[in-house]
């Protein structure tokens, strides 16, 4: 009876994401590649999600926050949640999810923690806005 419920739980919440946003999630692979125009030496990304639904929760007022010390200096960096189907795989720490479609689209976040959670409804990752590879 709980896994019905559940499973009534899960398509509720991939429904809400359906309405959202759209997302694509790259990972920095050990590979190089030379960018043509420049002769230079650029990191190789891979995709391992392609077109999945997700929601960005917590606003940029409300979200709660990590310290981290770069360079000898703490700096207080907001946490976002990102929402994805509770079946989502292969998700790594640092990985990078680029929003293609949504309210934050042109957005990306870079996932701090991607471990999983028991009997959740969607899987929701902490994630903090980063910068565009210029690979990309």
């Amino acid at each position: 009876m709980f896994d019905e419920y559940q499973d009534g739980l899960r398509a509720l919440a991939e429904e809400r994401m359906d309405e959202s946003s759209r997302v694509k999630v790259w990972r920095l692979t050990d590979r190089t590649t030379q960018d043509e125009s420049t002769g230079l030496e650029v990191p190789v990304w891979e995709v391992t999600h392609d077109d999945l639904p997700c929601r960005i929760g917590g606003s940029r007022n409300a979200a709660t926050s990590r310290t981290v010390n770069i360079g000898g200096v703490e700096l207080q960096l907001a946490l976002r949640i990102a929402h994805l189907p509770a079946s989502t795989d292969n998700l790594h720490d640092g990985d990078l999810i680029d929003v293609t479609s949504g309210e934050n689209e042109g957005a990306v976040f870079r996932i701090v923690e991607a471990d999983f959670q028991d009997q959740a409804t969607a899987r929701r990752l902490p994630v903090i806005a980063d910068v565009r590879p210029e690979e990309w």
